[in-house]
C-alpha cells in the first residue's frame, strides 16, 4: 500500500519558499573570493606562492645583513688594533687621561665587535674572523721618530678621531640605507651614537672649536 505524503511538510516547504529560506545555500555559493580564502576554500595555491615569495625575501635581506655585519666586525677589530698599537706609543702610555679613554674606547670596540658577531649567528650566518681583519694604516706623522712627541701624539689623537668618525659613517649608513631587517637595525641603532661620542671626545681632547659642529650627523665633519 502507498504511503501518503506527510501531510505537515508540504505547509512547510511552502513557508519557507515564501519566507525565502528555501534557497539558505546560495548565499554560499555567491560568496566572494574573500570569504571562501579566508576559510581556506579557494586560492590556496595563491598563499603558498606568497608564502615561498614572503620566506625567500626574508632569506636574502637576512643574508644581505649578515655579509654588512661581517664587514662591522672587521671594522670594529681594526680599531681594536689601532688603540692596542697607541696604548703601545711611550707618549700615550705615559699620559693616563689619554691611556685611560683608548683602553675604554677599545673595550666598547671588543664589545660592539663579539654583539655583531652574535647576530650574525643569529641570523644563521658564519661570523668573520677577527684575525682577518686588516691592520690599520698608520699615518707616517705617528710613527716618525724624529718628531716630537707632543707632535706624534696629536697626530695619534687625529688618526683615532678619523678612525671614530669613519666608524661612526658606516653605521649610519647601516642604519639609515643599508640593513633589511630589524633585528639588525636595532643593534646598529644602539652602536651608532657610542661611535659619535667617540669623535666628540676626541673633539674636546683636541681642542675643536665647535666639538658637536652641527645640528644633523650627516651634516657633521
Amino acid at each position: 500500500m502507498r504511503k501518503r505524503p506527510n501531510a505537515s511538510f508540504e505547509p512547510r516547504r511552502q513557508w519557507l519558499a515564501r519566507a525565502g529560506l528555501g534557497s539558505l545555500v546560495l548565499p554560499v555559493a555567491a560568496c566572494d573570493g574573500a570569504f571562501l580564502t579566508r576559510w581556506g576554500l579557494t586560492g590556496s595555491g595563491d598563499e603558498q606562492a606568497e608564502k615561498e615569495a614572503a620566506t625567500a625575501a626574508k632569506r636574502t635581506a637576512e643574508a644581505r645583513d649578515v655579509e654588512l655585519l661581517n664587514a662591522g666586525i672587521l671594522l670594529e677589530q681594526t680599531g681594536i688594533l689601532a688603540y692596542e698599537a697607541a696604548a703601545g706609543l711611550p707618549f700615550i702610555r705615559e699620559d693616563a687621561t689619554v691611556l685611560a679613554v683608548a683602553k675604554l674606547f677599545r673595550s666598547q670596540h671588543e664589545e660592539h665587535r663579539d654583539t655583531l658577531a652574535k647576530l650574525v649567528a643569529t641570523l644563521g650566518g658564519t661570523p668573520a674572523d677577527p684575525a682577518s681583519a686588516p691592520s690599520p694604516a698608520v699615518p707616517a706623522k705617528v710613527l716618525d721618530e724624529e718628531a716630537s712627541p707632543d707632535e706624534r701624539k696629536i697626530a695619534t689623537l687625529r688618526f683615532a678621531r678619523s678612525l671614530e668618525r669613519q666608524a661612526a659613517d658606516t653605521y649610519f649608513q647601516l642604519v639609515v640605507a643599508q640593513l633589511q631587517t630589524d633585528l639588525a637595525r636595532r643593534s646598529a641603532t644602539e652602536i651608532l651614537p657610542v661611535e659619535a661620542q667617540h669623535v666628540a671626545v676626541f673633539d674636546v681632547v683636541l681642542g675643536a672649536e665647535k666639538p658637536v659642529n652641527a645640528a644633523f650627523f650627516s651634516e657633521q665633519g
